[in-house]
């Protein structure tokens, strides 16, 4: 997930904002393309796999049929984004651009992550993709060298989607060869139709915020706005991830009725998510400037009040999908959580064109929170009547997180009030606050969580 913090810089300077706004509005229309075509089945997988875990038999039949699934609705949705493309060329205006993004949707045909996530085979998934983003690292900087590279740089990421997908169906198959005999894949889609809304929905402002703001702005509006929430979403993704690892547990868990022990696992998960979540929204707020023009470059200082905005994403979209995924879904409330995301997309989608018309990549940063914070208070709302006993809000994580924070502060105000590069100041304000941050929570705080986690390696 940090890979991209090693990429963005080399790609902001090489490339123009032009050319990385074309490609951010090309990868975004395809990936919701991708999206209408999993059909929910990832959720569904995921969980279905979980609870099947320990009944071979059974789970090779499922894996047969949701892979037949895939394939029938990957096939009717490429009919669907050839009229997109058709309607949109204006906005793509370059083929080379258009045949990465389509062998990316044939070969998403095949998509199987969600097996190995509901196996809980986190080992496996880590070094793949470890293997696979090294490799597109390594290709941007040997293949990319000026502003007419654009296109490559789409097809280095295009391409490394397609190794990973590949790789999946490798393995898969092998331990589960494709059947189509005695099998029901129908039978699936009514069980999937509420989680493919779902994802549908979830989808809006995660990959049609840059259509949106491509539609209604610049290219040049949509370069700053996609590479302030690129780096918002990466650190937001070494939060929201681990609920993915969790998820598997909790599910089964439920299955087994093990109250005590999915107390203490929801529990961890939501202690874990505030621990981080809260100094990384503080923090990227506060190094926004010199963030920017040390990884972006002068050209893009016109983000930095985005990436300001922005700060609050990850904490928001990480508890969000915590009440979302391992409360509602969890529990098989996927019709309570559907209609909260819809209010959340409709106050987005109305908002972004709205603000976008104003205020172009701004609007669309403000728009996007409001959204959010429309979304958690929805969630939090029907969490409560749902959830039981489960823990949904743990006071003592969030003050002691907010509490701790407050010492990055004067610590950023040092850093950057001794004149010195904007590198420096970043990586000083970063390594200070991280430092000190830790500390607090162990020594002063107590954490109980970083307690738990020392005293299991003491054991050890």
């Amino acid at each position: 997930m940090l890979l991209p913090l090693i990429s963005i810089p080399y790609i902001s300077r090489v490339l123009d904002p032009e050319g990385i706004g074309r490609v951010s509005f090309m990868d975004s229309f395809t990936w919701y393309f991708v999206s209408i075509a999993e059909l929910g089945i990832t959720q569904y997988g995921m969980r279905e796999v979980a609870r099947l875990k320990n009944q071979p038999v059974e789970r090779g039949k499922l894996v047969s049929e949701l892979m037949l699934l895939h394939i029938v609705s990957s096939g009717i949705t490429l009919v669907l984004y050839l009229i997109g493309v058709y309607q949109l060329w204006h906005k793509i205006q370059d083929p080379r651009l258009l045949w990465f993004s389509l062998s990316f949707l044939l070969v998403s045909f095949f998509s199987c992550e969600w097996y190995f996530l509901g196996m809980e085979r986190f080992k496996y998934i880590t070094l793949r993709s470890l293997a696979t983003r090294l490799l597109g690292l390594l290709s941007l900087f040997v293949l990319i060298k000026g502003k007419g590279d654009y296109f490559l740089y789409y097809g280095i990421i295009t391409v490394s989607g397609i190794l990973n997908m590949v790789w999946n169906v490798f393995v898969l198959l092998k331990e589960h060869p494709l059947r189509t005999r005695g099998i029901h894949w129908r039978r699936h889609i009514r069980k999937t139709g509420l989680l493919y809304c779902l994802n549908l929905t979830y989808d809006v402002s995660l990959f049609l915020d840059t259509v949106i703001l491509g539609i209604m702005s610049a290219a040049t509006a949509v370069a700053y706005y996609a590479l302030s929430i690129k780096i918002a979403r990466t650190f937001g993704s070494l939060l929201t991830d681990s609920l993915l690892v969790f998820f598997p547990r909790i599910v089964h868990l439920h299955k087994e009725k093990e109250s005590d022990a999915l107390h203490k696992v929801v529990l961890n998960n939501l202690r874990l998510l505030v621990f981080f979540s809260v100094p990384v929204s503080v923090g990227l707020c506060l190094v926004a400037d010199p963030l920017i023009r040390v990884f972006l470059g002068e050209q893009y200082v016109a983000a930095v009040t985005d990436l300001r905005l922005l700060a609050l994403f990850p904490l928001l979209r990480s508890y969000n999908l915590f009440l979302g995924n391992q409360i509602l879904i969890a529990q098989n409330h996927e019709r309570i959580y559907l209609k909260n995301l819809l209010l959340s997309s409709i106050v987005f989608v109305g908002l972004s064109v709205l603000l976008c018309s104003y205020y172009s990549h701004t609007g669309n940063c403000v728009a996007l929170l409001i959204a959010e914070v429309v979304l958690m208070a929805a969630n939090f709302r029907a969490c409560r009547k749902t959830a039981g006993a489960l823990p949904l809000f743990d006071a003592e994580s969030w003050w002691q997180a907010g509490i701790s924070t407050l010492v990055f502060v004067p610590v950023v105000w040092l850093m950057t009030g001794w004149g010195w590069s904007p590198l420096m100041a970043l990586l000083l304000s970063a390594a200070a606050g991280a430092v000190i941050y830790g500390c607090v929570q162990l020594w002063v705080m107590r954490n109980s969580l970083l307690a738990e986690i020392r005293v299991r390696m003491s054991g050890r």
